[in-house]
């Protein structure tokens, strides 16, 4: 019983992850069909939301600060959202990982900068990561027991 179950679970992870593929083929679909609508064929009335390229991912990262590329199902509607500047590539060698973020919300944390090591807990456990990742990539420091923002952390501001 328990094998079944296991098999079970191993096609729904499957069938997700084919879904999540499929939504990222379709928003490049619909971003190529917007493209061509440009370029002089009328365009229909759609709601903002198909609009937007790659909105589902755009909103998970929104949800969850970052996220890990591997926990990326679509690679390439990923890396056509870095080409296009809408998510940002911070890798992180130390914790040997890769993870997509946007501008606005590092511009949202840094925002809180600077901030007492005592008052940390102010921010998620999300945030909190996030800000130590900015730290060990230099975007971050940490001076006088207070997390600060680099110059390196310009751009973002």
């Amino acid at each position: 019983m328990s094998s079944s179950c296991n098999e079970c679970v191993k096609l729904l992870k499957e069938v997700l992850e084919r879904l999540a593929s499929i939504e990222g083929e379709l928003d490049l679909i619909r971003e190529e069909i917007r493209e061509l609508r440009g370029q002089g064929v009328r365009e229909s009335r759609s709601s903002p939301e198909t609009k937007q390229v790659g909105g589902g991912l755009l909103r998970a990262i929104d949800d969850n600060l970052f996220l890990e590329t591997r926990d990326v199902i679509s690679k390439r509607l990923l890396k056509r959202l870095i080409d296009n500047g809408r998510v940002i590539l911070l890798r992180d060698e130390t914790a040997n990982r890769e993870i997509v973020t946007t501008k606005e919300i590092i511009r949202r944390l840094l925002s809180k900068l600077p901030i007492s090591i005592n008052e940390i807990d102010k921010l998620s456990d999300r945030e909190y990561e996030l800000l130590t990742i900015l730290n060990r990539l230099g975007y971050v420091l940490l001076k006088d027991n207070k997390y600060v923002v680099s110059d390196a952390a310009k751009e973002f501001i």
